[in-house]
């Protein structure tokens, strides 16, 4: 295999940081698959789908049932990180005013994103896949 060497010069530790985030939304989404197969056995065919959104918007739906009370906060969250995962995939790369390349946007306010930015997001993710999981695991019995 051959090395991949940049051209464009961006931290590594600003790397690991945005691969850290779609680990941790790759496992947090597959989490509340799982939750929602506990109300409706089918949701898990829902990991597969192209739309990222499609999930979230799909998992809020059946937290709305009642079936599980403790789906609301999970489903509040899921809803509110899926929206900044999406808002950090649709950003370009640009050079902020320290020079310093990272992702961002001159839309709405040329937001960028920096590397304390990505990781919260990865940590946010990362909390709730823990907690996701921890319900699962307690509403299927097994805890």
């Amino acid at each position: 295999m051959r090395p991949y060497t940049t051209r464009i010069p961006v931290a590594d530790s600003y790397l690991q940081a945005l691969g850290q985030v779609i680990y941790n939304f790759a496992t947090t989404q597959w989490n509340v698959v799982y939750l929602g197969s506990l109300a409706a056995p089918s949701f898990v065919s829902r990991g597969d789908v192209d739309e990222i959104g499609a999930v979230a918007r799909d998992f809020n739906l059946l937290s709305e049932t009642g079936r599980f009370p403790e789906f609301a906060a999970i489903s509040t969250r899921f809803s509110e990180v899926t929206k900044r995962y999406m808002n950090l995939l649709h950003t370009t790369g640009l050079t902020a005013s320290d020079g310093e390349q990272l992702l961002g946007s001159s839309d709405a306010g040329n937001i960028q994103w920096t590397e304390a930015d990505v990781w919260t997001l990865a940590n946010d993710l990362q909390t709730l896949d823990i907690d996701s999981n921890d319900l699962f695991y307690k509403l299927n019995g097994n805890s």
